[in-house]
């Protein structure tokens, strides 16, 4: 039988050195992965088809649909190459930053040159005004813009540190007119869709128009389209959240560059403002970045790490996602299953827990007065289980924003939406090799949910479908099922 406090948020966990054997991968299955992110600021293709075929291996070998998803790199604004061993840079300061591979044009005298990407230099010394405000290596080092010549801006440094190779660059409060697919990103996704990744996170969005350009480019290369998830992290993207959440498939909330572009203090905030709004439109959400950090390197997390674990399972998340924690990290097993222990015990705190918030169907959506009424109806007579029967998953991921007490199962007959169905808060799935709308429906179900060990004879669930067709988005039944009992009714 499905436990009662059955883990609903979802794990993502970042793939890497640590992580990318079939061996690793499997184990990562088993302590609580749901699904698997590619960070492609990394690696090569070929390394990465590697690391597919291993994910592929440890899912079928775990008996567990395990998702895939691709993060493209997205425009890099990154420092360029520097002297062995990095600059240091103090207050005071002027520093000169250039075109990579060029020769600067102002004069270098009384200043320290420093090569930036060079595909990104003349945009953003274009956006850029004096006094615009300039970060490296994650807003440790601090500079303000005081000249400006295209491709070239000389900046004045106002908090120093060390700065090496490659290090990360902000601009806070400059739009940026960059476009978010690079060359790269676009070969890239080629590649990912050729290996039937089943999501993409895009980078540096900050308008819906960042959506339907990625979208466009994928109907032009397939006809079955990995969902899309949109990173936020930049100030335009947080204004234009609504739009931005109506366009795209999914939501993640990446911390890091946002705590950079936005302030450290105004995070926790955002954080809760998209949540909800995800949650209102049933739009997965995943909240990201230094979730257990301090377990790179040490087997137990902080109180603190714990803490923010168990407020994004407050807040509503659909899942948390870890980065060089299992990607680098000396513990990556141990972090998921920590993960997974933190996340149980928020569940189980009803009094916090924002899935028992009371949401309330699309009017005139069918679908969603069916999942509404199967939530209510499932924790009135204590049912152990919501068995939507769906080929497009939409009746499952419909239902999970209603956040049922009562387990959902997710039945189909098709593969990659199981697999998508991975990032959806509470949904678990098996998939059968053909539904068909028969009188053996129900039957069908019973089979499933007792194969599984989610059902016993006697137990009560609630099935929805769509009768008679069971084709996508034709969900209009709900029945209140005892199993075993006499299979009378026509489906």
């Amino acid at each position: 039988m499905l436990s009662s406090y059955r883990r609903r948020v979802k794990i993502v966990c970042t793939l890497g050195p640590s992580s990318r054997t079939a061996e690793q991968i499997y184990g990562l299955i088993e302590s609580g992965m749901d699904v698997a992110r590619l960070n492609f600021s990394h690696g090569t293709h070929e390394l990465h088809k590697t690391t597919i075929i291993n994910i592929r291996e440890a899912s079928k070998k775990a008996g567990k649909a395990v998702a895939i998803m691709q993060d493209l790199q997205g425009p890099k604004l990154r420092v360029g190459k520097l002297p062995a061993g990095g600059i240091d840079l103090k207050a005071g300061d002027t520093v000169l930053l250039y075109p990579e591979g060029s020769t600067p044009k102002l004069s270098t005298h009384g200043k320290i040159a420093v090569p930036i990407s060079a595909e990104i230099a003349q945009t953003i010394a274009v956006d850029t005004q004096r006094g615009a405000r300039i970060l490296f290596d994650d807003g440790r080092i601090i500079t303000k813009a005081s000249q400006i010549d295209p491709p070239e801006i000389v900046v004045e440094v106002e908090i120093g540190g060390h700065l090496t190779d490659h290090k990360g660059m902000n601009l806070p409060g400059t739009p940026l007119s960059l476009p978010c697919l690079t060359e790269k990103d676009l070969e890239d996704l080629k590649f990912g869709i050729a290996n039937e990744v089943d999501a993409v996170a895009l980078s540096f969005v900050r308008t819906v128009h960042d959506i339907e350009t990625l979208k466009e480019k994928m109907r032009k290369l397939t006809n079955h389209q990995p969902i899309v998830f949109a990173k936020i992290e930049r100030e335009e993207a947080v204004e234009y959240k609504d739009s931005i959440i109506e366009a795209t498939d999914g939501l993640l909330i990446a911390r890091g560059d946002m705590a950079v572009e936005l302030g450290a203090e105004r995070v926790p905030t955002i954080q809760k403002q998209l949540i909800n709004a995800c949650n209102e439109l049933g739009v997965p959400v995943i909240t990201a970045t230094q979730m257990l950090e301090s377990m790179i390197n040490s087997p137990t997390p902080t109180r603190a790490e714990a803490s923010d674990v168990a407020n994004a399972v407050f807040d509503g998340t659909d899942a948390v996602m870890l980065s060089a924690e299992t990607a680098s990290g000396q513990y990556p097993h141990e972090t998921v299953k920590t993960m997974t222990r933190i996340i149980l015990e928020a569940e189980r705190s009803r009094e916090f827990c924002s899935r028992h918030r009371e949401s309330f169907p699309i009017p005139g959506s069918v679908v969603d007065a069916i999942e509404n009424s199967a939530a209510q109806i499932a924790e009135y007579v204590g049912a152990v289980a919501i068995a939507c029967i769906s080929r497009s998953g939409m009746a499952a991921r419909i239902l999970a924003k209603y956040r049922p007490e009562t387990p959902i199962v997710a039945i189909t007959d098709n593969e990659a939406m199981l697999r998508r169905l991975a990032f959806v808060w509470g949904v678990r799935g098996i998939v059968i090799p053909k539904i068909l709308a028969t009188d053996d429906l129900f039957a069908m179900v019973e089979h499933v949910l007792q194969a599984n060990a989610w059902a016993e004879p006697e137990d009560l669930i609630v099935v929805t479908a769509g009768i008679p067709s069971l084709r996508r988005g034709t969900t209009n039944m709900v029945k209140v099922h005892r199993i075993g009992a006499p299979l009378t009714t026509k489906a």
